[in-house]
């Protein structure tokens, strides 16, 4: 049995969608920004004092530790994990899904995106540079999953009963 893992874009409901997802299959749910933050402090001080750079190599390690637990979780990835060659090998082997989502939708959910560094930096409205970063991303968030939840399943229930429909009828092996 293998991880179900969510990536997408910053504000596409990964941290709420993996809960839900976690709960109905009975697994743990297990959100990288969490165990980052727990790990190192918060990301945006982080961001502050290491940098991109430093933060995508600590998330990497983060990343690569939990997908390799031994028990089956549900696991939201940070926004921007794809970006590392090496956690995109490492996908390869779990049930990867992708939560899509609408500007309309994230500039919803972003509000003044204090929390998320990679929305203030830059002097770009954040949702401005979230249409940017999400367009860079969106090809790898694509040829990672296995499965892509369409940005018009907007509330968590459907998108969790559609996650569970997809692996039913695709790789059974991950329920």
């Amino acid at each position: 049995m293998s991880n179900v893992v969510l990536i997408g874009p910053m504000a596409s409901g990964k941290s709420t969608v993996g809960a839900a997802l976690a709960r109905k299959l009975g697994r743990p749910h297990i959100d990288t920004d969490h165990f980052f933050v727990a790990r190192y402090g918060p990301i945006p001080e982080f961001f502050a004092e290491h940098g991109e750079e430093a933060f995508r190599e600590r998330e990497a390690q983060v990343v690569a530790e939990l997908l390799d637990s031994p028990r089956p979780s549900v696991i939201s990835l940070g926004g921007g994990s794809i970006l590392s060659p090496e956690i995109r090998q490492l996908l390869k082997n779990q049930y990867v899904v992708m939560l899509d989502v609408t500007e309309e939708q994230a500039q919803a959910r972003i509000g003044d995106a204090t929390t998320r560094p990679m929305l203030t930096k830059g002097g770009e409205a954040p949702v401005e540079r979230w249409k940017r970063i999400y367009a860079e991303r969106e090809p790898l968030y694509r040829d990672c999953a296995d499965f892509v939840v369409s940005a018009a399943e907007a509330t968590v229930g459907h998108r969790v009963d559609t996650i569970v429909e997809a692996m039913r009828k695709g790789r059974d092996r991950t329920l």
